[in-house]
């Protein structure tokens, strides 16, 4: 396992959203080859058209290898083919129901990002499906991360989203990578259990991946995962998505206000399309956050040595608004990253 150091390259808090990850002199487009070279555990797909049909999939069936996730409490519950009838950018949709009560917490920080098509707004993606929206973001050539809540409403008798369609960059008004359906949709079992409640399943398990029909992540670039073996209460971080209420990517830095085993506590304003938004560890210097937590990469090196620390790195995914005791009463809710869970996402890969 690798600890990413302190010294990597990240966007400054949000004094400006311009070009967000791009070196001063540097162009998008050699910002974009520069990153593309910096990906973690790269695997190799061939690349199709973006925005082709899906190729005809069959019945639902049961995970195999190496579908399977490699943590046993948090096994894969299965994948379903989905429908690859897409809405086109801009059509309105609705919001996907929430997850306990969404809430902004304080003074609404977002902020507009502008451009979405430099890296990382570029691996943000606006996640359309029948009756909702979410957002995700790209962790490979072809995978969306996102909520487990936006493919899976929970428990047992709940039911899979149907025509999910990714939306890398979206500006609220057009495409500029276009857009892939979805052919395969995880989360873990645990999320589809009889005890997984729809509307108010465990925040642990509200994670989840599709797979989609092109690799539009070579044009977008994707985002890297980690964990903290230390505490992370007081690290920089940022959130990046698509609001239901407002048009286009939005942004916000806030910082952990707590934390446990399975989830992050954050203010990070949180509104309806916000859910499975990446929540990004910030250890820019000049960032003002009291904790820097080194954060553990685990992911074997492509060769050769050393490896590079992606940038952005994604801690949490938002869950829900506040709920509960504690402070989960009093802040938004973010599933942690751990061991088990990246290692189901490599493998969803």
């Amino acid at each position: 396992m690798l600890r990413c150091p302190g010294t990597a390259r990240t966007a400054r808090p949000l004094r400006s959203l311009v070009e967000i990850g791009v070196t001063a002199g540097e162009t998008p487009s050699n910002q974009r080859r520069a990153m593309l070279g910096k990906r973690w555990a790269v695997v190799v797909l061939a690349a199709v058209a973006v925005g082709t049909a899906a190729p005809p999939v069959g019945p639902a069936t049961a995970a195999t290898t190496p579908d399977r996730p490699a943590s046993a409490d948090a096994a894969q519950s299965g994948h379903r083919p989905v429908s690859t009838t897409a809405p086109v950018a801009g059509t309105a949709v609705g919001v996907t129901p929430a997850v306990g009560t969404e809430a902004i917490l304080g003074p609404d920080t977002r902020v507009p990002v502008r451009p979405t098509t430099t890296f990382p707004a570029s691996a943000i993606v606006r996640l359309v499906f029948t009756g909702g929206q979410c957002t995700g973001f790209m962790i490979s050539e072809r995978t969306v991360a996102t909520a487990a809540h936006c493919l899976h409403s929970g428990g047992s008798n709940g039911t899979w989203r149907t025509n999910v369609v990714a939306y890398p960059g979206h500006d609220g008004t057009t495409a500029p990578f276009g857009g892939c359906a979805a052919l395969r949709l995880f989360v873990p079992s645990n999320w589809t259990s009889a005890t997984n409640s729809p509307g108010g399943g465990d925040p642990a398990f509200d994670y989840g991946a599709a797979q989609l029909n092109c690799a539009i992540g070579t044009r977008t670039g994707w985002l890297g995962l980690g964990y903290s073996t230390q505490p992370v209460t007081g690290s920089c971080t940022r959130t990046q998505g698509y609001p239901a209420d407002r048009p286009g990517q939005w942004a916000s830095d806030d910082a952990v206000r707590a934390e446990d085993a399975s989830v992050l506590y954050v203010r990070h304003p949180l509104v309806g399309g916000l859910d499975g938004s990446p929540v990004s560890y910030t250890p820019d210097p000049d960032d003002w956050c009291p904790v820097r937590p080194p954060l553990v990469i685990p992911c074997p090196c492509p060769p050769p040595p050393p490896c590079v620390c992606p940038i952005p790195t994604v801690m949490a995914i938002l869950s829900r608004g506040p709920s509960g005791v504690g402070p989960g009463a009093t802040n938004n809710i973010a599933t942690r990253m751990t061991l088990p869970i990246i290692n189901n996402f490599m493998q969803w890969r």
